[in-house]
C-alpha cells in the first residue's frame, strides 16, 4: 500500500470560492514528497495537492480536457463496460459544466503544466458509511504510480477527514491497469459479478463482462 502522507488543511479566505482555472492554479505551491495540502473553504475541499499532482474541482473551462479524457476512455478496454461518455466537443463542454456543478467530481492534473490525466469521483455513501469511489484514467498515464498516488490520497482523505468506515469500487475484473492503483492502495476484491453489463445506445444487446467489487475498510 502507498505510504500515507501528512495531510495539512489550509482554509481559504472567507468568500473565496475559486471557480476558474487561473484561480485554482494560483493556490498551488512547492511541496515535499511526504506532505499533501487540502485547500478548503466553508463548503469543503477545493483542491488537493502533492509534489506531483493537483486534484481539483472541475470548472466550466474544462471542456477540451474532458474531451481528451472521454475519447481516450471510449478507445480503452472500458468502452462498453462503463457508462458511455459523449466524445464530441459540445457534449464534453456540457459534461464539464455538469462535473463543475457537483462536489463529487475531481480532476487529476499533472504538475507543472496542469494537464488533466484522469478523474476521481466520490459517487455515494452506503448504509455502512462506506464511500463508492470511481476513477477514469488516460491510458498513457496508467500504472505509472501517479494513479496510485492520487487514489491513495483520496482514500486517506475519506478516512481521516470524512470519517468513512470504508471505500469500495466497481470495475471489470480483467482490466488489470484499472485495478492496479486500487490494489496499490490496499483494496481487495470482495465480490465478483458474472454477466455484468451497462445500457447500450445501440439496438443490439450490450456486451457482458465479469465485474468485481473491491474494498478497503478503516483500520481499527
Amino acid at each position: 500500500m502507498n505510504p500515507a502522507k501528512k495531510l495539512v488543511v489550509e482554509q481559504l479566505p472567507q468568500g473565496f470560492t475559486p471557480k476558474s482555472l487561473p484561480e485554482i492554479i494560483r493556490l498551488a505551491k512547492n511541496m515535499n514528497k511526504e506532505t499533501a495540502v487540502v485547500h478548503q473553504n466553508a463548503e469543503g475541499p477545493v483542491l488537493f495537492e502533492t509534489d506531483r499532482l493537483i486534484i481539483r474541482r472541475f470548472t466550466d473551462e474544462d471542456g477540451e480536457a474532458v474531451c481528451v479524457l472521454a475519447n481516450d476512455k471510449e478507445a480503452s478496454p472500458l468502452a462498453g463496460r462503463d457508462h458511455k461518455w459523449p466524445t464530441d466537443q459540445d457534449g464534453c463542454r456540457e459534461a464539464a459544466r455538469y462535473f463543475a456543478s457537483e462536489d463529487s467530481f475531481w480532476a487529476v492534473c499533472l504538475k507543472p503544466d496542469y494537464e488533466m490525466i484522469g478523474m476521481i469521483t466520490f459517487n455515494s455513501v452506503d448504509e455502512f458509511n462506506r464511500i463508492d469511489l470511481g476513477h477514469v484514467w488516460r491510458m498513457p498515464f496508467m500504472r505509472d504510480e501517479l494513479d496510485s498516488e492520487a487514489i491513495a490520497l483520496m482514500i486517506q482523505y475519506a478516512f481521516e477527514k470524512k470519517n468513512a468506515d470504508g471505500v469500495y469500487a466497481y470495475n471489470p475484473l480483467d482490466y488489470e491497469a484499472q485495478l492496479h492503483p486500487l490494489k496499490q492502495s490496499g483494496m481487495e476484491v470482495v465480490e465478483v459479478f458474472e454477466n455484468a453489463s451497462f445500457p447500450s445506445d445501440a439496438e443490439d444487446t450490450p456486451p457482458t463482462f465479469t465485474g468485481c467489487k473491491m474494498m478497503i475498510t478503516r483500520k481499527a
